[in-house]
């Protein structure tokens, strides 16, 4: 499903030396796989997923996704990509505010020209799987923190990818939201969705098929 080679990513600021936040990370990550990154803050596992992710393109090194050589992809094919086939989970949720629940879940269905009924239909159907059918119409700012997050996890469902790349999905969330969110996860591994989540949440290596841990931007 992915593979990387020799993937590097490197950052230069004006005041501070070139810091190199993953370093040859070399990754076969099979279909329907649950793959967990740990490690301490600053480790590279953001960094790795927005690369995997491409939301990030990577200094050296090529990234393949089904099979294809993605690194060389142009910014259009890469957000024809991501919007069929990936669905994301921030760790700081990136709702936009002045839109409802169900117009933030919907909101990536907008491009394929989906209608907003259909649009209305699919999203409600979401949250009320996350728990949240009573908050449709509720913008980011009357939400909990946990409710924020299942709005998230309702929105990467949203276009049914085959691809979830979660970014440390339950640090700024209460306990019970983290068990539901990891048994969504554990239920789409089921229906073979392969899962690549960056935490530091002992609960998600319970489930996962591997675990990496990296350091200083290397595979430990």
């Amino acid at each position: 499903m992915i593979r990387t080679e020799n993937l590097y990513k490197y950052y230069s600021s004006h005041v501070r030396h070139e810091v190199r936040a993953i370093q040859n990370i070399n990754l076969n990550i099979p279909r329907s796989s649950f793959v967990v990154f740990n490690g301490p803050s600053g480790s590279g596992k953001t960094t790795l997923l927005n690369v995997v992710g491409t939301l990030d393109r990577p200094t050296e090194g090529r990234v393949f996704m089904y099979d294809e050589d993605i690194t060389a992809f142009s910014d259009i094919a890469l957000s024809r990509l991501r919007r069929g086939k990936i669905g994301f989970i921030f760790q700081d949720f990136h709702l936009i505010p002045r839109l409802s629940g169900w117009e933030n879940v919907s909101y990536p269905l907008i491009p394929l020209g989906i209608d907003s009924k259909r649009r209305y239909e699919r999203a409600r159907e979401l949250l009320e799987k996350v728990g949240l059918g009573d908050r449709l119409d509720h913008t980011p700012e009357e939400l909990s923190g946990g409710q924020q997050q299942r709005v998230a996890i309702a929105r990467a469902l949203i276009n049914n990818p085959e691809i979830i790349i979660a970014d440390e999905p339950t640090s700024n969330i209460d306990e019970e939201t983290s068990g539901l969110i990891l048994e969504i996860l554990r239920e789409l591994k089921t229906r073979g969705v392969t899962i690549l989540v960056a935490t530091h949440d002992a609960s998600f290596e319970k489930v996962a098929d591997v675990i990496y841990t990296l350091k200083n931007g290397k595979l430990l």
